[in-house]
């Protein structure tokens, strides 16, 4: 039966080692999303890479900062499903995000 009293380890030590073993989780897991991000194109990229290659960015234009996430988000479901576009996890919530916030390169090539 396990006693607090004869144990080894005390409460601090715990603590300061699952303090520890967090901070590093943290520090690692970070270079490697840091690394995927600095690696994915940027949104309008992304967008003339898959978007275009079935239509012009035209009508993605018409749309962009207009639709609320929730349409965009489906939108997006509906072209992976439906109609055959790729993309990633990360890219689609980076993509999903572009198109309901515009980034600048994004407003620049759809004159908004």
């Amino acid at each position: 039966m396990y006693d607090r009293a004869n144990s080894h380890v005390s409460m601090r030590e715990k603590r300061a080692m699952i303090l520890t073993l967090f901070w590093a989780v943290l520090f690692f897991s970070s270079g490697s999303v840091q690394a995927e991000a600095e690696s994915m194109p940027g949104c309008l990229e992304l967008l003339q890479d898959r978007c275009q290659v079935c239509h012009y960015l035209t009508r993605v234009c018409q749309e962009v900062g207009e639709k609320s996430k929730r349409r965009w988000a489906a939108t997006l479901k509906r072209m992976v499903k439906r109609r055959g576009a790729t993309l990633s996890a990360q890219e689609h919530d980076f993509l999903l995000n572009c198109l309901v916030t515009p980034a600048p390169a994004i407003k620049e090539e759809c004159g908004k």
